[in-house]
């Protein structure tokens, strides 16, 4: 056993392993078996050789003397000789002996053959010998599982000292007389036959109770393995990394887990030590934790990091044991649990709980964090925390009518934008839907935060790709100061989102910072809401109409519709107070669809009155245009109405139509085949280009007030006017200036060419009543009033 051990000492045995040598070694392994007997033969071998000397030694100078004759001495040297030839045999190719099938066999029959040939040549039936017979019985046990075939070697035995005793009775082999007997009783056929039956006897109840020791042991045994294969079966079927070390850190054992985990070869973990699988960060914690064990110490459950062979780490959850031999610390046995599924899927629920999943941003309550670690660092650095709360215009028509899908582009694009334009300590969010909110940390004036916001608009300003669509998105931002506006979070968040209200009302895509007169601003506009919802049941909305001229005839062409809201505790409301509100909350289309209805109606009612026909226009929204029954209802309206379709116009701002071009040419177009007139109205404003305006169904751009107003002092706006008048002009468009108010716009308009105008100068917006005066006159007359800018 000892040299098969060290044949394999160069690689360290596992604890199973050596179980099984413990085991296997004398029971089951039949080399181990054959080497085990040879050298206990050798050894007995010994023992008989210095008792034969001590005795012819002893004989030699007793009144005996030496009593061995030549041929008994031959013999028995011929004997020891071929005792000691077959045992070498058996020893030095034990291995080769062991699988011949009939080897074990063979060697109990040479011990057989041998015992009864020492026996005739040691006096026969008077020979001492004999109970070597007993032993190579045991042999037999040892080496054969069958004890059918142990009883019929024992019977051999018997066999064989009955053919000696029977020839030397019958003088068929010459008896060899001994010291102390008598040589008659080679011819006393009673004390031979008692002499056989008593050594056969034993020699049967050797074989029986040998049998029967061995039997148990080899159950025990076979008890034993089928642990030991049920305990390596666990081991190595374990999804747990279990190894073993000596307490100096040498493994000992690891399980196949442990190989698959951290990539080592089992068969190589006498080149490794525990600090190489040990990550550096954690090596003086768990080695000292293992020291713990080995003292006899309780080790509680531990984390660490091992290393696998390509370097990376592995974290783990395990427990440390250690197994003490007469008080001895013997193998630490560490049983680990991988966590890096777990990490990820703790870390990935930490993530899912913190971020948004869409836009992969930081969420409300991650926001709220970091809004509060932002105001402790501002205190402590005696700085400004600025934050932003922004809201996209207009983002509900894309969603409605391109879908969720193209939405959501368009929400991860805009979350990269406005992370491009923030610094890394600065935290961006999405707080729901097309809400975004910005916390700028550690700014040294207020007007830092106005500087990021002016960026936004202007990053935001560029198209997104979406797909097949090429969408134009903006935003309005609101903007509160810590300390400055509110010390709390929530009241921070509140004012932001109040002053982001404003920046809506105040025409969307621009910014403003809060005060305090927002916060009446925003119960206003509760109250506003509230109403809204009621104000068409109660017919609280009114119609007003401003007339169109022609430039060169000052002749009424045209009239735009403008509505008006009696509200029963605010007064009279412009659009400009409520339309913004009735977009976010829906009721823009019921509105809009009253607005439709009334102006045909209303121009109907004119022409059958005799009066000249006109076309009246119609403000759209873009939640109108791009409602998915729009173009059904503006056809059921003039049904309805029997009005002409020539004698409606739809007047489009020009950001709503760059917001999903694609869309709005294939409404337009289908508007313009009705005969609808259309009209892009606040030109200048928006994204459009002359590509697009090419692809738009469109009849007159509609200059916005802006430009108008200073004209006459700013040479841009007059530059850019006398552009757009130029671009309409080679498209073949009409071109229409609002706001005119003094008759230096109207002459500047007029000498650039400009087709229409609308404004102040020629007429106030008017109840419906005095449209009929208007239109009978059929000229406007120029005030020279200063516009309100209603």
């Amino acid at each position: 056993m000892s040299k098969v051990i060290q044949d394999e000492s160069s690689t360290p045995l596992s604890w199973v392993e050596i179980q099984s040598h413990k085991m296997k070694t004398p029971l089951l392994d039949r080399q181990s078996r054959f080497l085990l007997l040879a050298k206990a033969r050798w050894l007995f071998l010994g023992f008989v050789a210095i008792y034969g000397a001590c005795a012819g030694i002893a004989y030699t100078f007793s009144d005996y003397g030496w009593f061995l004759t030549t041929p008994q001495l031959l013999g028995l040297l011929l004997s020891l000789l071929l005792i000691l030839t077959y045992n070498a045999v058996y020893y030095f190719n034990a291995d080769r002996m062991a699988s011949v099938a009939w080897g074990r066999h063979l060697l109990v029959l040479l011990d057989y053959l041998c015992v009864t040939l020492l026996i005739h040549l040691s006096g026969g039936a008077v020979s001492w010998f004999w109970p070597v017979y007993i032993l190579v019985t045991f042999e037999a046990a040892i080496l054969i599982a069958s004890r059918l075939q142990v009883y019929l070697l024992g019977m051999f035995a018997g066999f064989c000292y009955a053919f000696v005793l029977a020839a030397q009775y019958f003088s068929v082999l010459p008896y060899i007389n001994m010291p102390f007997i008598d040589p008659e009783l080679h011819h006393h056929g009673l004390f031979l036959v008692l002499m056989w039956f008593w050594v056969s006897l034993l020699n049967t109840v050797s074989a029986v109770v040998s049998n029967y020791l061995m039997n148990v042991l080899r159950r025990g045994h076979a008890q034993v393995q089928a642990t030991e294969a049920r305990l390596k079966e666990f081991l190595e079927g374990a999804n747990d990394l279990i190894f073993s070390v000596k307490p100096d850190g040498q493994f000992l054992y690891a399980n196949r887990a442990w190989e698959r985990v951290l990539g080592y070869d089992r068969n190589k973990l006498c080149d490794l030590s525990l600090d190489d699988v040990i990550d550096a960060d954690m090596r003086v914690k768990c080695m000292a934790e293992i020291e713990k064990a080995t003292r006899g110490e309780r080790v509680d459950p531990l984390e660490g990091r091992l290393m696998t062979q390509g370097g990376e780490t592995v974290d783990v959850e395990g427990t440390i044991t250690c197994s003490f031999q007469n008080g001895e610390a013997g193998a630490v046995w560490v049983i680990c649990r991988d966590l890096t599924m777990r990490k990820k899927a703790q870390e990935q629920l930490y993530f899912m709980a913190h971020h948004d999943q869409l836009t992969r941003l930081p969420n409300r309550l991650f926001f709220a964090d970091r809004l509060r670690q932002a105001q402790a660092l501002a205190k402590r650095e005696k700085h400004i925390c600025g934050i932003l709360y922004l809201d996209l215009d207009r983002f509900k028509i894309i969603n409605d009518t391109l879908g969720h899908a193209v939405g959501d582009i368009l929400l991860q694009e805009v979350g990269k934008r406005l992370h491009g334009c923030v610094r890394e300590v600065d935290t961006v969010a999405r707080i729901g839907g097309d809400e975004f909110s910005i916390v700028l940390v550690n700014l040294g004036h207020a007007v830092d935060a106005e500087q990021v916001a002016s960026k936004i608009l202007k990053a935001l300003a560029k198209p997104v790709q979406a797909g097949e669509n090429e969408l134009y998105i903006t935003t309005s931002i609101g903007i509160s100061l810590y300390p400055t506006h509110d010390d709390d979070p929530e009241g921070l968040l509140k004012k932001a989102d109040a002053a982001m209200y404003q920046a809506k009302e105040q025409g969307r895509n621009n910014y403003q910072v809060y005060d305090a007169s927002m916060d009446l601003d925003a119960e206003r506009r509760m109250t506003l809401e509230g109403g809204m919802r009621r104000a068409i049941e109660r017919d609280e909305f009114h119609l007003l109409y401003q007339p169109k001229i022609d430039s060169a005839s000052n002749k009424i062409i045209a009239l735009e519709a403008l509505i008006r809201w009696e509200h029963p505790e605010l007064g009279t409301l412009p659009p400009s107070e409520f339309i913004a509100l009735a977009e976010e909350t829906g009721l823009i289309l019921p509105i809009g669809e009253w607005v439709m209805r009334r102006v045909c109606q209303d121009n109907r009612r004119w022409q059958e009155q005799g009066l000249p026909n006109v076309r009246v226009a119609v403000n759209l929204s873009g939640y109108q245009l791009q409602a998915k029954n729009f173009v059904a209802t503006v056809k059921g309206i003039l049904e309805e109405t029997g009005l002409a379709a020539e004698y409606l116009e739809f007047e489009i701002g020009e950001t709503v139509i760059m917001q999903n071009p694609e869309f709005a040419v294939s409404v337009l177009t289908q508007m313009r085949d009705m005969g609808i007139h259309i009209s892009i109205d606040d030109f200048g404003t928006g994204y459009s280009s002359l590509a697009h305006l090419k692809r738009f169904s469109v009849n007159t751009l509609k200059i916005d007030r802006t430009f108008v107003r200073d004209i006459e002092l700013n040479s841009t706006d007059a530059a850019i006017t006398s552009a757009i008048i130029s671009m309409g002009n080679s498209l073949n468009l009409k071109v229409i200036a609002e706001g005119v108010e003094t008759e230096g716009q109207f002459a500047m308009l007029k000498e650039k060419h400009c087709d229409e105008m609308q404004g102040y100068l020629f007429s106030r917006p008017v109840p419906v009543e005095a449209v009929e005066v208007l239109l009978r006159d059929g000229l406007a007359k120029r005030e020279g009033e200063k516009d309100s800018g209603i």
